[in-house]
């Protein structure tokens, strides 16, 4: 088990303890996505299929404007995982009000599967707070969410 004391030194935003933090974050990161990873990879599918499956099931009707918005890629780039996921049956397209606006929804397939990665996630992250308190956790949230710029954290009040 890592020395608590060497990670919880006092926070005097020197370049070590900022470089603490990063490690923390792609290590716990590493950790909390390879779950779903091996489930995705049995389905040759990788973590871009998984952010689309995610917030399409998130938002039923989403559109695919909104969607690019959200995960603030190419069209080119969500056009690959978007075909795969529509061919195999995992995200439903459909014309919206406006013929030029795609809606995109969860299969029946496509919410097992969100179901089945998100629980992985959020039987990890339960895990790790429930032995904290609500001030711990509220921390925790406020630092993530003061990481997000501005603009997106406007889109992020948006989604929740």
């Amino acid at each position: 088990m890592a020395d608590l004391n060497k990670l919880l030194t006092p926070l005097y935003l020197n370049e070590k303890e900022i470089r603490k933090i990063i490690e923390l974050m792609f290590f716990s990161y590493r950790d909390f996505t390879s779950g779903p990873d091996r489930v995705l990879e049995k389905i040759k599918f990788g973590r871009a299929h998984h952010r689309v499956i995610y917030f399409v099931g998130k938002k039923n009707g989403l559109t695919i404007k909104e969607l690019l918005s959200i995960l603030q890629i190419t069209k080119q780039s969500l056009s690959r995982v978007l075909n795969q996921l529509v061919k195999e049956k995992f995200i439903i397209l459909s014309t919206g009000e406006d013929k030029r606006t795609k809606k995109l929804t969860l299969s029946k397939k496509g919410q097992e599967l969100e179901i089945k990665l998100s629980n992985i996630q959020i039987t990890n992250i339960y895990n790790v707070i429930k032995n904290f308190d609500e001030i711990d956790i509220n921390g925790f949230k406020k630092v993530l969410f003061k990481m997000i710029d501005e603009k997106n954290q406007k889109k992020f009040n948006e989604i929740n």
